[in-house]
Formats: structure tokens, sequence, C-alpha cells
């Protein structure tokens, strides 16, 4: 192996199957670079951990949900809003109830994938009986939507896509509509955990 004089001082000592290697070092740039990345992280770490100037987690989160109900124009402010504060009612006029029924089955908010196609009930508690767990008045239906039960597995709505009030209360109206309907295979009551509750 022929070894080149600008090399020679470059070469470590190892070899592999007549293979030597250069000690060539980094770039001065890449080196720069390299360490501003660390100079970086370091005030990241300072500013949003270890201050009070940079917001955290929640914070940001409750500064994204103030932004979209702004742009989106809801009224709950994100989840976990004071949607009480508003009186719901039931639509009963079919234009009302088909919105609802489309925002139900809209893959943004998945309410079908747990209360199934028509109401049924799958993995959430079945929609079409009299029996139900947390009240069926229109307040409790809009309380019930807007707030979820992370407990349970049921995200607030709004989480994936922000709602409006008149959506809402379509979406509530289509809930009370399919109450009383008989869906093929529909979910047996627990009767340990619901009470009957009818929708007038």
């Amino acid at each position: 192996m022929k070894i080149l004089d600008d090399e020679k001082d470059k070469l470590l000592d190892h070899e592999y199957d007549g293979i030597r290697e250069l000690d060539n070092h980094m770039p001065t740039w890449w080196l720069w670079l390299f360490y501003f990345t660390i100079g970086w992280g370091f005030l990241y770490l300072l500013y949003y951990e270890f201050t009070d100037v940079g917001p955290d987690q929640h914070e940001q989160y409750e500064m994204e949900m103030a932004a979209a109900a702004e742009k989106y124009g809801t009224s709950s402010e994100g989840p976990g809003g004071d949607i009480a504060a508003i009186s719901w009612s039931f639509e009963t006029d079919q234009e009302s109830i088909a919105n609802g029924k489309e925002i139900y089955m809209s893959t943004n908010n998945l309410c079908f994938t747990c209360h199934g196609n028509a109401g049924e009930g799958l993995v959430g508690p079945n929609l079409t009986d009299e029996f139900w767990i947390h009240g069926c008045s229109a307040d409790e239906l809009a309380t019930s939507i807007s707030n979820g039960f992370m407990d349970k597995g049921m995200m607030p709505y709004g989480s994936n896509a922000p709602i409006s009030d008149d959506d809402m209360t379509d979406l509530i109206s289509y809930v009370a509509s399919i109450q009383g309907t008989s869906p093929a295979n529909p979910k047996a009551v627990d009767e340990t955990r619901a009470v009957e509750c009818t929708i007038e």
C-alpha cells in the first residue's frame, strides 16, 4: 500500500485486512453547528422548564384552544368550557337532524365508532333505548358531548374538530331523534349504571 507523504501524520495505528484509517477531523462549520445545537437545547430547557417565561404544554394547550374558539366561533372555549351557560334545546326539522347525523357520522369526531352507525351501541352505550347513564335532556346531552368522559374513553367533542353551537344543537337533535328506534343488534342495557330516561 502506497502512503502519500501528506497522509503519514493522519494515519491511525490500527489496521484491518490491510485497510488503514485516516484521522480526519470534522469540518469546522459542522463542529460549530453541533455546539450551537447543544447551546440551543440548554437555553430551551431553561426557557421552558426552569423559568416562568415560556408557556408549558398545558398553557400552550389552553392558548391553542382559545385561538380555535375565536377562529371557529365556539362558545364553550374548547372541551371542558362553560357549555352549561347555554340553554340547549332539540330541533325537530329534517334539515337539522340530517346535519346532526352527518356530524355524528363524521370521521373528524367518530361518534359512530363507539355508539354504532345507528346508535345501537358498541364500545359506548346504546343511544336508542330509554336507559341512559348521564341523562338525556338537551343540556345533559350537550354537556356530555362537549366534556366527554375520559375515564370511560370518550374524548371531549371538539378535540379533533371544533364544533359551533348550531352544529351542537343539530347533533343532540339527531341523537334525540334515534331514541326509540329499533336498530339491529342493540347493545344490552347495563342496569347497574343506567336509569330510565325518555327524551321529550
